[in-house]
């Protein structure tokens, strides 16, 4: 397999918004002021207002992509520069396959070692494994770290390829990452508990008051720093991504079940909450518990608790309870986030009450029909 040079032209013009053309090289492309015997420049160039970016394609077959220079910016036009030349890298024998001497493809081997290692300890956690010492990850995973897992569907051009996305998060945390395939549309990400929440100093606090502070600002930095990494992915890359987050962990300690719980994570998230893309582990107890319960009581619990649940089945109704329980079964908050006027908000509530009995407005129904809700999305998905 070659070098894809029409799919890398397709995301260039995705991303740029503006057509890239592909040339075989000619002495005539050389830099203006240059004599064209000059050797192939290493960087990109521009000549009658168009910037051409040398590659070397099939078996070190010279092209270049070429643009117009009004649709660049420098700094995307060194970002593209940079694209080129790290493929090059991985592909310059034309063969399609990685230079096994290059330590980048070196770590990606080991890393999928580690990751198919993972599963299988995964799937039998009664008898759990020390990890292998050829690996050499054991000091890495002695570290408190946070652990993360991604997976894509339909992600545009087929798999994300390993050095981007690690060079991508490595960026995005300010620090390095085990970044571990699983398949290949998931991964497991695992940063060190110091690039998201800092050290020990930076928390510095009162003690009767740090503990409790520390828990709180612990859930809400890890969910400011997922909502930026989700964004940062589907940004670079066209696909559906969902992330699973956990609380930092030692791997070496308990990684084969926190991978498990991570999945699950994911599993749970998209059939109890289908219109988001990142769900925490701390978050789904409830809907970790209600998953577990037998088809046949679920269905029975939801006949015997609502007479009629016609009305859950419009958009309008399960967009307004949906935000209701967001905002802790507030009328006026919710009336806020919603963009209607109070009264409004309450006719919704009385018609909901009038058709099923129960008035979210009281704790007893409000519980009673987050319950049902959720159950109802299990049992309908199953």
């Amino acid at each position: 397999m070659a070098l894809d040079t029409e799919w890398i032209q397709q995301q260039l013009q995705n991303i740029i918004q503006a057509p890239f053309t592909i040339l075989p090289w000619c002495p005539e492309m050389i830099a203006e002021g240059q004599p064209a015997e000059s050797a192939v420049p290493d960087k990109s160039f521009v000549r009658d207002s168009k910037i051409y970016f040398p590659f070397r394609a099939v078996a070190g077959e010279l092209a270049a992509f070429a643009v117009e220079a009004k649709h660049l910016t420098d700094r995307e036009r060194k970002l593209i520069e940079a694209l080129l030349w790290n493929m090059e890298q991985f592909w310059q024998d034309g063969t399609g396959t990685q230079r096994p001497d290059n330590p980048v493809y070196a770590e990606e081997e080991q890393m999928r070692r580690f990751g198919q290692w993972l599963i299988q300890q995964a799937g039998n956690l009664q008898n759990k494994e020390e990890v292998p010492d050829e690996l050499g990850l054991r000091d890495s995973l002695s570290a408190c770290m946070v652990p993360i897992v991604l997976t894509g569907e339909g992600t545009q051009g087929g798999a994300i390829a390993y050095t981007q996305l690690h060079r991508l998060l490595s960026s995005y945390f300010g620090g390095n990452v085990l970044l571990t395939p699983l398949d290949e549309q998931s991964w497991l990400i695992m940063a060190k508990k110091e690039l998201l929440l800092g050290t020990d100093d930076d928390r510095d606090k009162d003690v009767e008051t740090r503990d409790a502070d520390f828990t709180e600002s612990l859930e809400e930095v890890l969910t400011a720093f997922s909502l930026g990494l989700y964004e940062l992915i589907a940004n670079e890359w066209v696909g559906v991504f969902h992330l699973a987050v956990s609380k930092p962990s030692i791997p070496l300690q308990s990684l084969p079940e926190e991978l498990n719980l991570l999945w699950e994570t994911i599993h749970l998230g998209k059939i109890f909450h289908v219109t988001e893309h990142i769900h925490f582990s701390w978050e789904l107890h409830l809907e970790r518990l209600l998953n577990r319960i037998p088809k046949e009581q679920r269905v029975q619990f939801l006949e015997q608790v609502m007479r009629s649940s016609v009305i859950l089945e419009d958009t309008e109704t399960m967009a307004t309870l949906d935000i209701f329980f967001q905002l802790d079964c507030n009328v006026s908050e919710t009336a806020k986030r919603l963009y209607v006027h109070r009264n409004t908000l309450i006719y919704r509530l009385d018609k909901i009450k009038q058709e099923t009995g129960l008035d979210v407005r009281t704790f007893n129904d409000a519980v009673l029909v987050k319950l049902f809700l959720l159950l109802y999305k299990v049992t309908k998905r199953k």
